[in-house]
């Protein structure tokens, strides 16, 4: 670096750093301003910790989701029953589907293969596995919707984190545009203030202006 390129460097960090040096120019809402850049650029650093923070409890949470439904809920094998009878009652309200009658008539046994059920069953909600039809069920054989799984639950706590984190981000560039918003509002008055007492010399002979 030669002696020119010094001098630019040091005139550039004199510029920049005039905020923290005493002068008559500085004024407090400078400083203020100063410290308000230092404080923004480590809470933005920060806001990567929060979203990994946000997501590692979301996901603990959810983990403990899955962990729970798959321990209560199983799959079944189900037999498709041919043809169809009306008069079998139809469970899909159970678990949320939307037109039963466009499902099929099935019969499966309970976990513990003590009872026997039948009903019509939507198809979005059956499970083709080995070569045959599969119902998720509770422990008493009833209907109940899949158990969450673990990628589904992951994918969700990184959304949770980018989200606390992308939110916390714009949080805190809000405060900071309000809080530069007053600094240059109370900077104008005093401004205001300053000139309007000198006006009241402005121009006149012996004034030292």
């Amino acid at each position: 670096m030669n002696r020119q390129s010094r001098q630019r460097h040091r005139t550039r960090l004199r510029k920049f750093g005039w905020r923290w040096r005493r002068n008559p120019l500085r004024r407090r809402s400078d400083v203020v301003e100063a410290w308000l850049g230092v404080a923004t650029v480590v809470l933005l650093c920060a806001t990567p910790a929060l979203g990994w923070w946000a997501g590692s409890s979301v996901d603990r949470a959810l983990q403990r989701v899955v962990r729970t439904e798959n321990a209560q809920r199983r799959l079944v094998p189900a037999t498709v029953l041919d043809p169809p009878d009306t008069t079998t009652p139809v469970v899909a309200d159970k678990v949320g589907t939307a037109d039963p009658r466009r499902g099929d008539l099935l019969r499966w046994k309970s976990p513990d293969g003590e009872s026997v059920y039948s009903a019509t069953v939507p198809g979005d909600i059956e499970v083709w596995r080995k070569g045959g039809i599969w119902l998720w069920t509770d422990r008493s054989g009833e209907l109940v919707a899949p158990p969450l799984d673990s990628a589904t639950a992951a994918t969700h706590s990184v959304l949770a984190g980018t989200a606390a984190a992308t939110s916390a981000a714009g949080f805190l560039m809000i405060v900071r545009q309000l809080v530069m918003w007053r600094l240059m509002s109370r900077r104008l008055t005093s401004w205001e203030r300053d000139w309007a007492r000198v006006g009241q010399d402005w121009g006149r002979a012996g004034a030292g202006g």
